[in-house]
């Protein structure tokens, strides 16, 4: 019996872990990409075109058995997608054009602190002091982290207007997770997330053929199709299904210990692979965020169970779309 409970704690760590370094290290390969000459949409639309097969599989099979949906929940499932992945992930992949990929994760690390803000603001949702002193700790490493980065010999000299919109993306996904939680109830977690997810493929898509040359995404470099490959299947697929399967094992409480091992790693595999050397400013805030983040998810009451279906997410304390 003991041997049992010991190999499934394993079991749920492995699992729990490998979601949350796989949707957080999918900054690297688009940084890689960007070095290889992608633009932003190029990136997206291969991302968004290998995952697309994979989440109208997943509709299909959350509809079996079950009613059709009216027009109307067609129409919000769209307006879901295009809030909560379509834009975040636009303004999330322009930011990280101009901002390393260590700021990227402290600036998403906000995630927890707006659902705190936005249940506090429009849910009118009491909130206890200590929470709020999470909260803040978050934002000051933050505050550090963006002066490290404009310290940084490196940096472009456009680090404020990257790190905006990856905030931007930020608060998108937090309405998004405010806005969804009676859909994702009435339709089903399989159903929805395949749903509103092939939404957002496809207006990822149209934006490419509105918006550029569709010759251009047969001009790419091989390893940009790999790493849109990649993107795909590594950094959105796979996770999003170890991510169900890890929150259900493991309790929300114990995935958010368990899932800071992704933005690390991620700040490992930024050093390693992309070149980029934190300063000590850097480095500071970025712990100083993950101490916040990390104790605003713990403090806080249980969350909304839409956090659930995020296919771009990384735990409790970092479940946020890229």
């Amino acid at each position: 019996m003991t041997t049992h409970r010991s190999t499934n704690a394993i079991s749920t760590f492995l699992i729990v872990a490998m979601s949350s370094v796989l949707f957080c290290s999918k900054s690297v390969f688009v940084k890689l990409s960007y070095a290889l000459g992608a633009d932003t949409i190029t990136v997206l639309s291969l991302r968004m075109g290998f995952a697309l097969p994979f989440f109208i599989a997943m509709a299909l099979l959350g509809s079996r058995g079950r009613a059709p949906l009216s027009m109307a929940m067609w129409l919000k499932l769209a307006g879901l997608g295009f809030v909560g992945y379509y834009f975040s992930s636009l303004v999330n992949f322009t930011g990280l054009r101009y901002v390393s990929v260590g700021l990227e994760r402290v600036i998403l690390y906000t995630y927890p602190t707006l659902l705190l803000a936005f249940s506090a603001l429009v849910l009118k949702k009491p909130v206890r002091p200590a929470v709020w002193l999470a909260s803040s700790v978050t934002w000051f490493g933050i505050l550090v982290a963006f002066a490290g980065e404009m310290h940084n010999p490196v940096a472009n000299g456009h680090a404020a207007l990257g790190a905006m919109l990856i905030f931007a993306s930020a608060v998108s996904y937090g309405a998004f997770i405010l806005l969804s939680g009676d859909t994702l109830s009435h339709v089903g977690s399989l159903r929805f997330t395949g749903i509103a997810v092939g939404f957002s493929c496809l207006f990822i898509l149209t934006h490419e053929v509105m918006t550029h040359d569709t010759t251009g995404l047969l001009s790419q470099k091989p390893a940009v199709y790999g790493y849109g490959l990649i993107l795909a299947i590594l950094g959105t697929v796979l996770p999003a299904l170890l991510l169900s399967i890890g929150l259900k094992r493991a309790g929300a409480q114990r995935f958010a210990i368990i899932s800071t091992v992704g933005p690390v790693t991620t700040f490992a595999l930024a050093w390693a692979v992309l070149g980029e050397r934190p300063n000590f400013a850097q480095l500071g805030g970025f712990l100083l965020t993950l101490a916040g983040g990390l104790g605003v998810s713990l403090l806080k009451d249980s969350p909304n169970p839409a956090k659930q279906t995020s296919p771009d997410s990384a735990g409790s304390s970092d479940q946020r779309p890229a």
